[in-house]
């Protein structure tokens, strides 16, 4: 196998787990060449490494050798889905322990998951590309949630503005004035939190907003361009250029499928 080549993980069972009150009498262990997902669906289980509880939507990550979650509060039994691997090589690259954040979704995926196995015949070759990418999606969408929540809070507060309404103005004055700083210290707490200056983050939503607008919608530029803040459809289209090394109509062509 050459170095670069990935190995891909296996599938070998997908299950429901529906613990009695108070949770497993004792946990199971991982053997060795095993992975195992449990997909917390319902109640709440101790964490095996923390002194904490975790809730619906929780993703734990068992590696050979760990023990599976099995205590839950002493008078009510958690749920979940699990997924057990093979890998024949060790993998590095996942936590113990992260949050799928809607959990009505993770539910509803963990029912549609047994389903195609247990009445649809959907291969474990296949329900395991799904659950595996799956994973590694709500993986990046829970370090993303937790860079977030490492920038101070006034901060965060002018980043969620921005992104409700980049399209508005947004002057570090008047931002500055919403969280109670001088804009000069907006500007420099801003710019070591976030490594860009309030106006470059402007500019990012609105090009993240322009983006979707190109490729969901046959919106003429001009008007993508107005109402994602931009007066003038010249400043807009050297921006989006600058931004994503193409024109809107480019951009449009190569990922709108239809056009």
């Amino acid at each position: 196998m050459n170095d670069g080549e990935k190995i891909k993980p296996q599938l070998v069972r997908v299950g429901y787990f529906i613990s009695p009150i108070g949770g497993a009498v004792v946990p199971s262990e991982i053997l060795p060449g095993e992975y195992l997902f449990e997909l917390v669906t319902r109640g709440r289980v101790k964490h095996p490494e923390k002194e904490a509880w975790a809730g619906p939507g929780w993703i734990f990550f068992h590696q050979p050798g760990q023990e599976t979650i099995y205590q839950s509060t002493a008078d009510e039994h958690y749920e979940c889905m699990t997924a057990l691997f093979t890998i024949p090589a060790p993998v590095t690259d996942w936590p113990r322990s992260f949050r799928w954040e809607e959990t009505r979704d993770a539910e509803s995926f963990s029912r549609e998951m047994l389903y195609a196995f247990h009445h649809e015949g959907i291969s474990l070759d296949v329900l395991g590309d799904l659950i595996w990418a799956q994973f590694s999606f709500r993986y990046a969408q829970d370090q993303v949630r937790h860079s977030h929540t490492r920038i101070p809070p006034r901060i965060a507060s002018v980043i969620a503005e921005i992104a409700r309404h980049p399209e508005r103005a947004h002057s570090v004055e008047s931002l500055a004035e919403k969280v109670g700083l001088s804009p000069s210290h907006l500007h420099a707490e801003f710019k070591a939190a976030t490594g860009k200056t309030p106006h470059q983050m402007v500019i990012q939503y609105r090009m993240s907003a322009a983006r979707h607008r190109l490729v969901t919608s046959m919106d003429p530029v001009k008007a993508i361009s107005y109402d994602v803040g931009f007066s003038n459809t010249e400043n807009f289209c050297r921006a989006f250029k600058k931004h994503t090394g193409l024109t809107a109509a480019a951009f449009r062509k190569k990922y709108m499928l239809y056009g």
